[in-house]
């Protein structure tokens, strides 16, 4: 590959720093989660007299106000745990919580992988001295399992964001707290001795929130102009780079899901409203279009 030390850009400005979103861009978070909670909910609606329709847009109204699918609480936070197992929480963990999670987990060891050229890519930029950091939306405890099974000691660092349990005045709550706390400790331990640098963020700094950004700038002592950001989605990663004037790649092979999984994704987890409306991203945003990961260093 060319040489991309003191390789000036167009502008003459020598990039330092890449910037890389996790899901959709190194990897694909949808090939072990859709698989998963599909068969989960086939199996949920087989046993209780709800749809699978049903089922998943009550979890996708948890998702949406938590801003995950890897919240801790995400089945004891829906109406139908309320309405059906309030009494009895230990059963509905055993019947649904624990299963879910299990299954989650068996998937993401065996389907999770790097998308094409990105291990070489990342070794590639460390090689000629570029840095390479993760800013992530995950939640902290998920975004340290994913990089201790893929990128562990390739990133400088990794941002994501902080798992909190729901504030006690909070009109959402879990019927139990209890499995989900010892989920996340468990994960938290298994990752105690990763290489790369974790960084925990507020949740209010969920992309296109720049004040991530900003952390991550001064961390590394960069200036914009210094800096390439590669992610999938426009309307996170593209409007927070472009918020800070950095050059930005937009993932598209991230952004594209799977035929298979496109109705789970697009439709099925995402509550239904009369008011959304669809905001067009500025196409301006984009510096560039790469078809794999490993185009980022033609940017360089």
């Amino acid at each position: 590959m060319q040489s991309l030390i003191n390789k000036p850009t167009r502008n003459g400005v020598q990039i330092k720093l890449v910037i890389t979103d996790v899901d959709g861009t190194l990897s694909s978070f949808w090939d072990y989660f859709v698989p998963a909670i599909r068969d989960f909910l086939r199996d949920v609606s087989s046993q209780v007299s709800l749809s699978v329709d049903e089922l998943a847009q009550d979890i996708g109204h948890v998702i949406e106000r938590r801003g995950t699918h890897e919240y801790p609480w995400l089945l004891e936070e829906t109406s139908f745990a309320w309405k059906h197992f309030q009494k009895k929480p230990d059963e509905f963990v055993e019947r649904f919580v624990a299963p879910f999670w299990q299954a989650l987990d068996l998937n993401r060891a065996k389907y999770l992988r790097p998308f094409p050229g990105v291990l070489d890519a990342v070794a590639e930029l460390k090689r000629q001295g570029v840095q390479v950091v993760a800013l992530s939306d995950a939640p902290d405890y998920m975004a340290r399992v994913r990089n201790m099974q893929l990128f562990d000691g390739l990133l400088d660092a990794v941002y994501a964001l902080e798992s909190t349990e729901p504030d006690d005045d909070d009109i959402f709550q879990p019927i139990t707290l209890e499995y989900g706390r010892k989920r996340v400790k468990s994960l938290l331990d298994k990752t105690a001795k990763i290489k790369s640098r974790f960084n925990i963020l507020p949740q209010s700094y969920e992309k296109p929130c720049p004040s991530g950004l900003d952390i991550v700038l001064k961390d590394f002592d960069v200036f914009p102009q210094e800096v390439l950001f590669i992610g999938d989605s426009l309307s996170k990663d593209g409007m927070v780079a472009a918020s800070r004037g950095i050059k930005f790649l937009w993932a598209h092979y991230g952004h594209q899901v799977p035929a298979e999984y496109e109705e789970m994704v697009q439709y099925s987890l995402k509550p239904r409203r009369a008011d959304t409306i669809s905001r067009q991203i500025p196409e301006h945003l984009i510096t560039a279009v790469a078809a794999r990961y490993d185009e980022l260093l033609y940017h360089i």
